[in-house]
């Protein structure tokens, strides 16, 4: 049977001896011109990291949860079967020596577990990713398969793709992949059949599709946080292949969103270079975070020409894959990207200079449909950063101070009500969000059975270096949101009002290796990780010394969290504040809980709280009402507000306002 290369046949197989033998070799030959290591490595992946990575990248965050005590040991399994399949894909030439140690046996093994996964839209991105690893390498598992099982194959990558597009959400990570990038690779891997050049117009179009949805997009795959570097490797060879395989180049809005995906992966670095929510590596990362010469910024004149093989070689020749992913996404924009990936890798730092002077992005970053929020107080991860996933029951945070976690895990609150324990009922809503260069601030609310809602603030206090997370617990309305209860004055009158008793318990996750030194005369505690201090705890809520009463006490469970037990009548406040300036941590520090006036009557806790912290001679004041906006004064201070934060300067008993909240607005 001739093929002629001009006017292919629909090839639906198997052939003949003879004509597979002639497919065979028009499938090398057709695709030769981008199947060479060299062109592999310069013009279509050339990361700088071996042309192999290009498709590992991601696929151990998206292995590894800490939910998932097996998944580092089953990373590294599929590591090594996907590494050998990469290397055939970008190394055809190679196609009889690649996958030893594997005999032919244990490939059609491989190929008969892949055919027997059920092609759905909402399969995960890791098998999304084995089928366009599978696409990528069939022109030399020509040479590798028998034919019945090649065409079988192809006929299930082919099914994937279809169905992807018929039936993913248009703005899901398997849209991009399988309705996308899989038909891509099909069209530019095997471009003599028919079957998969019908496919090439609209799996292009789907990866259009995926980010023209921009913020919609970001927010669908970020409710899944460990697929984000699977996307941004997945839009990094898409661009790559658009003017390969469709002779034109993303549009500028494309690069854009993509851009912006690749600043999310930044920004949810730890400094070793894992992902937040995930086990850390324990290592740094070794990085030349330089783009080459050519796509560097010189003057007023800004090209992003791809750089030759030569040209692309980082310094340092240990590249992993981070490292190449990391390299590959700053393309998308090096002037901002370039130099946040370096600071999210602590490998850089902005000196004190604002953001917009080093072409920084944004340093507190919130997926609302996602319900991820990340606070930086600068882009230097070495300064610290804070996470908190909000989609569940309990929310999961990370606080990183300097180059380790603090705290790692599961958040949990218990609520009780005259005894009885309260339960949540519904998901967290964020009530109040607010950044600017001195605080980011975010506070959410959850509704609790027995007539209350729980109420948390998150507040980093950016040059400072210190993280506030407090929990207050309040009334609930009728329809379950936070009620402002009448201010218990003297002048007030009213009938009397059951104020129920309040128990409030917050347990803090640990991280791995920090330990908790605590304080025999004071309810102080400093963290500290292999003897060294990573942070100090105040518990404002508690009183400052250990002898006489307390509204709260402090302690470390057994299964290794920071236990918080407040009690108060009608209303609870809690605030813990964490300082983590290392020049601070051999200072004294102290805390006292202010007198609040309201019509020249005190008032109580469950009507409002007010708190000075000190560490050495820098004090900050914090106040939170807790029924409603009514004017009080405290430290010689009028203010109508639901929270301020300040600094205190006892010299001249001025306050440096941070942030105020009140109940439509939030401002300086």
């Amino acid at each position: 049977m001739p093929i002629d290369a001009s006017n292919p046949p629909a090839f639906v197989g198997p052939l003949d001896a003879e004509a597979w033998e002639k497919l065979q070799t028009q499938l090398f030959t057709t695709s030769s011109k981008y199947s060479s290591d060299a062109v592999f490595t310069s013009e279509v992946f050339g990361f700088g990291a071996t042309p192999e990575a290009c498709y590992l990248f991601g696929l151990t965050v998206a292995a590894k949860t800490h939910d998932d005590d097996e998944s580092e040991k089953t990373s590294e399994t599929i590591s090594s079967w996907q590494r050998q399949l990469s290397r055939l894909a970008t190394h055809p030439s190679d196609a009889e020596t690649t996958i030893e140690p594997l005999d032919a046996d244990e490939l059609i093994q491989r190929v008969a577990a892949f055919l027997k996964t059920t092609p759905v839209a909402k399969t995960d991105l890791s098998t999304a990713l084995e089928a366009i690893l599978w696409a990528s390498a069939m022109v030399p598992l020509t040479r590798l398969l028998p034919q019945e099982i090649w065409w079988q194959l192809l006929s299930h990558l082919q099914q994937y793709r279809a169905e992807a597009a018929l039936e993913a959400e248009p703005r899901s990570a398997n849209y991009l992949l399988l309705a996308g990038e899989l038909g891509i690779t099909l069209a530019w891997r095997l471009p003599t059949l028919p079957s998969c050049g019908r496919i090439r117009q609209a799996s292009l179009d789907a990866v259009s599709t995926f980010l023209e949805g921009e913020g919609d997009s970001i927010d669908r795959v970020l409710t899944r946080p460990q697929d984000l570097r699977l996307v941004v490797a997945s839009l990094v060879r898409c661009e790559r292949l658009f003017p390969i395989v469709s002779k034109r180049k993303f549009k500028k809005r494309y690069l854009e969103i993509a851009a912006e995906f690749a600043t999310w992966m930044a920004a949810l670095n730890r400094q070793d270079g894992s992902q937040v929510f995930t086990p850390t590596t324990g290592r740094d990362v070794k990085w030349d975070v330089k783009p080459p010469k050519s796509i560097q910024a010189g003057g007023k004149k800004h090209t992003k020409k791809r750089a030759k093989s030569s040209k692309n070689k980082l310094a340092n020749n240990s590249v992993d894959l981070l490292g190449g992913l990391m390299r590959a996404a700053s393309c998308f924009d090096v002037d901002t990207l370039v130099p946040a990936i370096a600071a999210s890798l602590g490998q850089s730092h902005s000196g004190g200079r604002l953001a917009w002077e080093v072409s920084l992005p944004e340093a507190m970053w919130h997926a609302e449909e996602g319900k991820l929020v990340v606070m930086l107080p600068e882009w230097d991860v070495r300064r610290g950063r804070s996470f908190i996933d909000y989609s569940g029951e309990d929310m999961r945070v990370e606080i990183v101070g300097g180059r380790s976690s603090v705290f790692a895990g599961v958040h949990q609150t218990m609520v009780q009500v005259d005894g009885n324990a309260a339960h949540p009922k519904g998901p967290w809503e964020v009530t109040c969000e607010y950044s600017d260069d001195d605080v980011h601030m975010i506070e959410m609310e959850q509704p609790f059975t027995n007539g209350v809602v729980l109420q948390r603030q998150w507040m980093v206090v950016r040059e400072d270096r210190c993280v506030m997370v407090s929990d207050a617990v309040l009334p609930a309305k009728p329809d379950g949101s936070a009620e402002s209860k009448k201010a218990a004055s003297d002048h007030v009158a009213s009938e009397p009002i059951h104020a129920p008793e309040l128990v409030c318990i917050s347990r803090l996750p640990l991280a791995g290796e920090i330990e908790v030194v605590s304080d025999d005369e004071v309810r102080e505690f400093v963290l500290t990780q292999r003897s060294k201090p990573r942070c100090k705890v105040l518990p404002l809520a508690a009183s400052e010394w250990h002898v006489g009463p307390s509204d709260a006490k402090v302690s470390v469970s057994d299964d290794r969290h920071l236990v918080v037990e407040t009690r108060g009548v009608g209303a609870i406040y809690s605030p813990i504040w964490m300082d983590f300036q290392p020049r601070r941590f051999g200072r004294p520090s102290t805390w006292r809980t202010l007198t609040i006036a309201d019509n020249l009557q005190t008032v109580g806790r469950e009507v409002a709280a007010g708190f000075r912290v000190q560490a050495g001679s820098e004090h900050w004041v914090i106040y939170r009402s807790l029924s409603g906006r009514k004017p009080r004064s405290f430290m010689g201070k009028h203010i109508v507000a639901d929270f301020f934060a300040a600094r205190f300067h006892p010299g001249d008993g001025g306050m440096e306002e941070l942030v105020t909240v009140d109940e439509s607005d939030v401002s300086k």
